[in-house]
């Protein structure tokens, strides 16, 4: 039997270099790592949680996001049930590119 009562599997979605590991990591653990390797597919993280006073095993998807991966994607957002799309302040092209994300999830 399960020790939680309910998952949330959560995708986190964007170019590469946007820091989706890191915010990952930061979720997951509690603190920032630095010098973090490019992801390569896709990660996976996981971290129980009390809400109302049930147990809730959150699933953090982490998807590299490199162009050459994104034929993975259709895949592992099977049952997802939240995503997030991320994008870099610094960087213009990184938040130009959120819409060809949010369309490869609805395809």
């Amino acid at each position: 039997m399960a020790s939680y009562d309910a998952t949330i599997k959560i995708m986190l979605l964007g170019d590469k270099s946007v820091e989706k590991t890191s915010l990952t990591i930061r979720c997951i653990s509690g603190f920032f790592l630095e010098d973090l390797k490019l992801t390569i597919g896709v990660d996976f993280y996981s971290k129980i949680i009390n809400i109302d006073n049930k147990k809730i095993k959150l699933q953090i998807w982490d998807f590299g996001g490199e162009e050459r991966f994104r034929f993975l994607l259709h895949q592992y957002c099977k049952g997802a049930n939240a995503a997030f799309f991320l994008y870099d302040i610094t960087n213009r092209l990184s938040l130009d590119h959120l819409p060809d994300w949010t369309q490869i999830i609805r395809e």
